[in-house]
């Protein structure tokens, strides 16, 4: 028997654990990518994955299955950095670390914020708070078991205001690079 809200029916038994949330991802990052959404792939894959985990029982994710995930971020992290960069990061250590301190305070205070007056968890209101990609602090997240919902859904909502609206006044400001 099915669990209760899903609407797979019979054949939801035979996926395998996490297929369906993937393949939601998978069709919702595609389907922005193509219509040229900006970070549509990311956007998307949380859009996709998440409307299918209302539809269908969410079952746990497998520990092999996060770790490959936090695996391939790392390789694509990795790929883009170049010795140039690193030398930059170097010459730029001074500023970029106070710059860095900056942000973890402001998140302290978010962080309390969201705490004191909202009642999310101290750990959940600090990595929903934090500076960082949306997969890589939704890793964390599950691996300290904070919110994971709550982390996730304000850094979407982060990245979208970042690429719709801070974005595009920016370039209209300073005029394409």
């Amino acid at each position: 028997m099915s669990a209760p809200g899903d609407s797979a029916g019979r054949f939801g038994r035979f996926l395998p654990p996490g297929l369906p949330a993937l393949l939601g991802g998978l069709a919702g990052g595609t389907l922005l990518t193509l219509l040229h959404v900006p970070a549509g792939g990311i956007v998307g894959a949380v859009a996709g994955s998440a409307a299918v985990s209302t539809v269908r029982a969410r079952p746990p994710v497998p520990a092999q299955v996060r770790l490959i995930g936090m695996i391939l971020l790392g390789c694509a992290a990795g790929i883009r950095l170049q010795p140039q960069t690193l030398q930059t990061l170097l010459h730029l250590a001074v500023p970029l670390l106070a710059s860095v301190a900056a942000m973890l305070l402001v998140d302290g205070l978010l962080a309390a914020l969201l705490t004191k007056k909202y009642g999310i968890d101290p750990v959940t209101a600090l990595l929903a708070c934090a500076p960082g990609g949306v997969s890589e602090i939704a890793v964390v997240a599950e691996q300290v078991g904070a919110r994971s919902g709550i982390v996730i859904a304000v850094h979407v909502v982060r990245v979208l205001i970042v690429v719709l609206v801070a974005l595009p006044l920016l370039i209209a400001i300073l005029g394409p690079a």
